[in-house]
């Protein structure tokens, strides 16, 4: 169970809907969870939400959910969209892929991001659907990136980035696979966000 995992801070960033972060942030009462969502821009980008309460995630869930287009997809291909509820029941499958781009582009997304008081970071970057292997540069509009190599990461942090890296897990097993590290101890969701606006933290990398 991710509950169970030795890493004291979490943020839960389903692709293009957050119904399941209130479920996490129930369950997993013994850490800190960072409320989130990963959504997928127009132009094949993918852009993580960050955000100090629940309702603010949910906002922009529902928003992005409502720019997704609503095809017909079969759940035994790519797997049924299940939402979880505190005791971890499913109450509801979703009819509709959250995996498509949505109606949406990049500046329009970051627009929402930040209606909702959430930090926008650009996903995994120097992977597919990153903004560099989609656009070929990182837009300045947004100062923080997810990278993963540690040579891109050193790059971009001389152009004024704040990089992170994180385990950008899709299983159990990979959770706390990559992590970041605060320089004071946060009590909240909302004091995990302002020392990554602030950089104030360290990769694998620093240490």
């Amino acid at each position: 169970m991710v509950c169970e995992s030795e890493v004291e801070i979490l943020s839960i960033t389903d692709h293009n809907s957050a119904r399941n972060v209130a479920a996490f942030v129930s369950l997993c009462s013994n850490k800190i969870i960072v409320p989130g969502i990963e959504i997928h821009s127009q132009e094949d980008v993918h852009i993580l939400g960050y955000f100090a309460d629940i309702e603010g995630a949910l906002a922009v869930s529902e928003t992005v959910e409502q720019m997704l287009p609503k095809f017909e997809y079969d759940p035994e291909k790519y797997g049924y969209e299940l939402v979880l509820n505190e005791q971890e029941e499913f109450t509801e499958s979703l009819d509709y892929y959250l995996g498509f781009p949505v109606n949406m582009t990049i500046e329009d997304i970051l627009e929402l991001i930040k209606k909702y008081n959430g930090l926008p970071v650009f996903a995994h970057v120097d992977r597919r659907f990153g903004v560099i292997q989609q656009l070929g540069m990182v837009p300045h509009n947004v100062k923080h990136v997810e990278v993963k190599k540690k040579e891109l990461a050193f790059e971009l942090r001389s152009k004024g980035f704040i990089v992170l890296t994180s385990s950008d897990a899709h299983t159990p097993d990979e959770v706390g696979s990559r992590k970041i590290y605060f320089e004071e101890q946060p009590k909240s969701a909302g004091d995990v966000i302002k020392l990554i606006q602030e950089g104030r933290f360290k990769t694998i990398w620093d240490l």
